[in-house]
């Protein structure tokens, strides 16, 4: 049994340490499946620890103990403000979004609520996203995996009377389940069918106007939005990191920028954190109280997060939160942000 023990150890430490690998090693099966669920790796950690104790046998406990710090020290810059006085003095948390008047029909003082959501081959309710849209005052709304039919649903619901202006991306037979489309409520300064060169669907953006209530203001402050969505490793894991690479072209932009979108990917994996070493930051890593776990749906636990909203410098985000929409797998990634 010890013996058992210290293999099944030796192997789960090296499993964790698979993360280090380069992203080119790491785009391969079925890496981006199991480094997925590092952050889970505590649940045999503690299992083979308690148990290695129960033996007596206390430097296999030790390896299972060692795994178990791994693990949490991978998952430590999400909770770094529960140990460090935040350096803003937004009150807002992981858990909630800052409301604004319900007559408001452009960001308050630079603040900006979007919203994104993967809505899976189209199947995903049009009346819960429409309700989200209206209940949490969204300005921006990204969507991914959309169908020609859900568009007709969320009109029906009543969408464009909310979020009135809309870029699509262009519809392709080997879109990653569907194609992408960013809504904004403001009447966008410009837009692009294709912002990234993603290789799964078209990155839709629009630029909008965020100082619009400053008269005084000349040279009106400007952001971009993008719906992205990356492969999923099944379909091509080579292209899933690459696509997740991709993003860190926003780094050198000028212009403050927000991805949103199903990224199929975690900070467990390389490419991503590749990503966020370029400059890119995350809206969960900003606000720091814990991961914004979006996928699966279904079950509270285990849950990953696998969507996300991006920027470059010229953004911070003050809150994310997720919230199930029905006939969807992921949750909806609520986040607030405002230009710094």
């Amino acid at each position: 049994m010890i013996t058992a023990l210290t293999i099944i150890a030796i192997l789960l430490l090296v499993w964790w340490l698979l993360r280090f690998l380069p992203a080119d090693v790491e785009a391969h099966m079925p890496m981006p499946y199991s480094t997925a669920l590092d952050r889970h790796l505590w649940v045999p950690a503690i299992i083979g620890m308690v148990w290695s104790v129960a033996l007596g046998c206390w430097w296999v406990a030790a390896l299972y103990l060692t795994l178990l710090v791994l693990v949490s020290v991978g998952e430590s810059p999400y909770y770094r403000r529960w140990f460090s006085k935040p350096a803003e003095s937004s009150h807002a948390t992981a858990n909630s979004v800052a409301v604004k008047p319900a007559d408001s029909s452009l960001p308050t003082g630079g603040v900006i609520n979007a919203m994104t959501l993967n809505c899976r081959y189209g199947r995903a309710d049009a009346a819960d996203i429409v309700r989200l849209v209206r209940e949490q005052h969204i300005d921006v709304l990204a969507l991914e995996e959309l169908t020609d039919e859900l568009i007709g649903r969320l009109t029906h619901e009543g969408l464009d009377a909310l979020l009135p202006y809309c870029q699509q991306g262009a519809q392709h037979a080997g879109d990653n389940g569907g194609f992408n489309a960013v809504w904004s409520r403001n009447e966008p300064v410009g837009r692009i069918a294709t912002f990234l060169d993603i290789h799964a669907a078209d990155v839709p953006a629009i630029t909008i106007n965020v100082d619009a209530h400053n008269s005084a203001d000349q040279t009106k402050r400007q952001i971009t939005f993008a719906a992205a969505h990356t492969k999923s490793p099944m379909r091509g894991c080579r292209e899933w990191s690459y696509g997740v690479r991709a993003v860190d072209a926003i780094a050198t932009s000028p212009e403050p920028t927000v991805i949103l979108g199903d990224l199929n990917a975690c900070l467990d994996h390389r490419c991503l954190r590749d990503t966020l070493a370029a400059g890119v930051h995350d809206a969960s890593l900003d606000v720091a109280h814990g991961p914004t776990l979006t996928f699966p749906s279904w079950t509270p636990w285990p849950r990953i997060e696998l969507d996300h909203a991006l920027a470059n410098s010229g953004v911070v985000f003050h809150s994310a939160q997720a919230i199930t929409v029905r006939n969807t797998d992921h949750r909806a990634l609520l986040v607030e942000l405002k230009l710094v």
